[in-house]
């Protein structure tokens, strides 16, 4: 074999290891905590339900709506989160979401919302669309299914965000 097609058949492994090694990563079943990540992977349930719109009170938590290419925004899982786009940290931002649809996600951490929102404010916000003025959301923002418990550590896991 010459050195063209070892390199050839050499990268051909590589990238189908790579392939591989992503696919699996990806839609992991859930675990025995829960969620993908398993037992103590968050620090708090608030944490969890910002990262997975799970509960570890084993509560529902659904949504209606939300972007119109979520499965995008998941990488094909179309499951959401909040941190799907307000990201890791809350800040939020613009998302360009192809075909030239843009969503722009308000900055969440509590520190930027507590002059605007009070918890029943965030709740009404987050159930049922609605701004603080009475305004709808935009269309992107699902209508979460949240209980009071879940919402309030959800809250708690928001002031913690710098």
């Amino acid at each position: 074999m010459n050195t063209k097609a070892a390199i050839v058949i050499a990268l051909l492994v590589i990238v189908t290891a790579l392939l591989l090694a992503g696919c699996a990563l990806s839609n992991k079943p859930m675990g025995p905590g829960g969620t993908a990540w398993g037992v103590g992977a968050f620090g708090s349930n608030g944490e969890r339900i910002y990262f997975t719109a799970t509960s570890e009170r084993g509560t529902a938590i659904t949504y209606t709506g939300g972007p119109a290419s979520n499965s995008w925004m998941m990488g094909g899982g179309g499951r959401l989160a909040c941190a799907s786009c307000h990201g890791t940290d809350g800040r939020g931002g613009v998302h360009s979401m192809g075909m030239m649809q843009v969503m722009d996600a308000k900055d969440i951490r509590w520190s930027v919302l507590e002059g605007e929102f009070d918890p029943e404010k965030f709740r009404l916000a987050v159930v049922k669309g609605k701004d603080p003025d009475g305004t709808q959301l935009k269309p992107d923002m699902p209508r979460w299914n949240i209980s009071n418990d879940d919402l309030a550590d959800l809250i708690d896991y928001l002031k913690t965000l710098p």
